[in-house]
């Protein structure tokens, strides 16, 4: 992603189709994807309105782990 993010220091013109187009079916990065999942937590968890079914989904994760 870093470099994704410094792409316009090296490249001073607007980039054009032909040059994103090998990308289009690009997929993101596990780690990426996994930011994503914790972030959607992490905001359902501020959420007043959907912290308890959050709470609920958790204890049911757990309950269903198997016991160490």
């Amino acid at each position: 992603m870093m470099l994704a993010l410094d792409a316009h220091r090296h490249h001073p013109q607007p980039f054009t189709e032909e040059k994103l187009r090998p990308y289009r079916d690009a997929e993101a990065p596990d780690s990426q994807k996994e930011i994503a999942h914790r972030r959607k937590v992490m905001r359902a968890a501020r959420s007043t309105k959907k912290r308890a079914e959050l709470l609920r989904e958790r204890e049911e994760r757990y309950a269903a782990s198997p016991l160490p």
